[in-house]
């Protein structure tokens, strides 16, 4: 019976690491990577943040340019964060948005669509 036990325990502490090591992976976030703002899908992603953004206070924004996006993935969704400008028709504003993909359905969802803080000026 205690060689019984030994050998569970022994199983047991041999295989401990294994299982924390793949479960830490699976939720782990890589760094932000940014991605080719001229690449088509990533224009997709810029033009689905407005056009949802639009839907849901009633706006007319009209997206100009796509500044930057960045990418963090995890086992199971990416998050994506934007800098954009666009026009609702007299001004151009810049704007962040965030948006979420659940990498199983590959469907997209906007967290946030918010006007971005005027950059703090260089100084003297």
């Amino acid at each position: 019976m205690r060689t019984y036990c030994c050998l569970i325990m022994l199983f047991l502490f041999l295989l401990a690491p294994l299982c924390y090591s793949s479960s830490a992976s699976l939720t782990s976030v890589t760094p932000p990577i940014y991605l080719n703002v001229k690449e088509s899908w990533v224009v997709e992603i810029a033009k689905f943040a407005v056009t949802e953004h639009n839907k849901r206070s009633s706006a007319n924004l009209k997206l100009e340019k796509l500044l930057s996006c960045r990418a963090s993935t995890s086992a199971f969704s990416s998050t994506y964060t934007l800098e954009l400008l666009a026009n609702n028709g007299a001004e151009t504003n810049r704007y962040t948005a965030k948006l979420l993909e659940i990498i199983t359905s590959s469907t997209y969802k906007l967290q946030t669509f918010e006007l971005a803080p005027f950059p703090f000026p260089p100084p003297l």
